[in-house]
């Protein structure tokens, strides 16, 4: 049996419900349908850890952003397939559709899995976590939300905890450690899956908004 085809992304673009590509902020409430919590997945890739937290999580709502297209179109193509109703997806760079589309205090969550490391010396300054981007995703958080982020990168998951560190709205979880060890109440994304096969060690960080 041949698999659903993809949309095109000219449809999503059309008018796809599920689907924004927009400078202006959404009535989240009124485009889920209801008001619980929003939680942010930025990166989403394949779409198996958006999709898994979704139907784990009946109670959320996610939203998942992303510039890749293709990876919008199977991701809302499998949304469609698997009549997932508490998922949306947004396209574009997460540094300007975060403070655009999300109210400050309006996130219950945000995960960031194995960004983009960029580790050319002349790139790094394209890596997503910087202070301000930061301070942007802590005004977005309501109280006691929480920024989780894996990366398989050291010297890029050390420059990001002194970040972390460094925006005094937010606190490490898992203090007195530093990183956790693991992370057992969440899916495992495609990468996290191979570098835990190769026996590579991956650094979680859990930052809350007090």
């Amino acid at each position: 049996m041949s698999s659903k085809p993809l949309i095109s992304f000219e449809t999503l673009a059309e008018g796809h419900p599920y689907f924004f590509d927009t400078e202006d902020a959404p009535d989240w409430n009124v485009e889920f349908g209801n008001n619980r919590p929003i939680h942010l997945e930025i990166g989403f890739g394949t779409g198996n850890f958006l999709i898994e937290m979704a139907v784990r999580e009946p109670q959320c709502n996610f939203v998942g952003m992303d510039f890749y297209h293709k990876g919008i179109r199977r991701v809302v193509t499998r949304v469609d397939k698997l009549l997932i109703k508490n998922i949306r997806i947004v396209y574009g760079d997460a540094r300007e559709k975060v403070p655009a589309l999300f109210k400050d205090g309006q996130l219950g969550g945000a995960f960031i899995n194995f960004p983009d490391p960029w580790p050319k010396k002349r790139h790094a300054k394209r890596r997503l976590l910087k202070p301000q981007f930061i301070r942007t995703l802590s005004e977005k958080l309501v109280p006691g939300g929480i920024v989780r982020v894996a990366t398989d990168d050291e010297p890029y998951a050390m420059e990001m905890l002194s970040y972390f560190e460094g925006e005094p709205s937010l606190k490490n979880k898992i203090a007195p450690a530093v990183f956790a060890e693991n992370r057992e109440d969440t899916p495992r994304t495609k990468y996290e899956k191979y570098f835990i096969n190769a026996g590579e060690k991956i650094y979680y960080l859990d930052f809350i908004k007090e």
